[in-house]
């Protein structure tokens, strides 16, 4: 049901992918901060993650969907992670005064699903767990 707490994780992982990512600086560039509508492959990436928590959210009927596409989001959101960090390292030379807090917005993310995949199979378990009862 969406009223479980996995539903706010998915949620909450969806609004930091779709909504906050775009308001915050990535790295601080030679013109200025670096945002994410500047860069069109960081934004597809982070749209990505947000569709495929709102995908899991919405699939709350089936929770091995769910599992999945937390699953893909989560290694979706460690690439653009590790992609982000090549990006920055080639681009300024590994100069950290230049990063910002967005780089690491794909961690909370990752933190936020995989708190919501552990719910949704804690769900699972109970529901197995009834279903042997009966």
């Amino acid at each position: 049901m969406i009223q479980r707490i996995q539903s706010v994780y998915f949620f909450l992982s969806a609004l930091i992918a779709g909504v906050l990512s775009f308001f915050v600086s990535f790295y601080a560039g030679n013109e200025g901060p670096v945002m994410l509508h500047q860069d069109l492959i960081f934004m597809l990436f982070f749209l990505a993650i947000a569709a495929l928590s709102l995908l899991a959210l919405f699939s709350y009927k089936k929770r091995q969907t769910q599992v999945v596409y937390g699953r893909i989001a989560i290694l979706l959101s460690f690439g653009v992670f590790g992609f982000m960090l090549y990006h920055w390292y080639a681009a300024y030379e590994a100069d950290s005064s230049r990063l910002g807090i967005g780089v690491f917005l794909p961690l909370a993310v990752v933190v936020l699903l995989s708190m919501a995949n552990r719910a949704v199979m804690n769900d699972d378990a109970k529901i197995r767990a009834a279903d042997r009862f009966r």
